[in-house]
């Protein structure tokens, strides 16, 4: 309990009591929040809309759509990001770079091509459920032990318990019929 409210004192300032006492917000951490937000709805309907278009065409053609899509909006973004690709230091880039870096449209691609085809037949509520679970192990491995160069966060009782609490969710909604 005292690190959720440890955590909150980061994101939440309260003045000391006063008339008129003004509680002020972390604006980045609420951005932070909405972006993260805004993915999360992405990807849900992501699925969905790729699940139903494999209904009318072939599993094949929406997870191809999908990244042509995507990668024409992306390429914009990269251009713009990047002055057309002149402030990244390409040389350095691939020397300091880990190999495995270099592949990271796999986890994706197989994110597409998994949720396109299991949507149409386990729907969006088990789909994701199933997805976020497996989600949730992978991050807490990967933090546990610092994998992939992420930043070393130990599996605390208090994270167990909320995957163990996510876990339960899980099997709920995916048993339920």
């Amino acid at each position: 309990m005292s690190r959720i409210l440890q955590a909150l004192k980061g994101s939440v300032v309260v003045e000391k009591p006063r008339i008129y006492a003004e509680i002020t917000f972390d604006r980045k951490l609420l951005m932070d929040v909405f972006l993260l937000m805004i993915a999360g709805t992405a990807t849900a309907l992501q699925g969905i809309v790729n699940g139903s278009l494999s209904r009318h065409t072939s599993p094949g053609f929406p997870p191809w759509l999908s990244f042509a899509v995507g990668s024409t909006l992306l390429f914009v973004f990269l251009m713009v990001d990047t002055r057309g690709g002149k402030s990244i230091n390409w040389k350095n880039s691939l020397k300091t770079s880990p190999w495995w870096a270099w592949f990271g449209g796999l986890p994706g691609a197989a994110f597409v091509v998994v949720i396109t085809l299991m949507m149409p037949i386990r729907g969006p509520a088990i789909v994701y459920s199933i997805y976020i679970c497996a989600k949730m192990v992978t991050s807490l491995v990967v933090d546990s032990f610092g994998f992939l160069g992420a930043k070393h966060r130990p599996a605390t009782l208090p994270r167990l318990a909320g995957f163990c609490i996510m876990t339960a969710g899980v099997l709920m909604v995916s048993l339920d019929k």
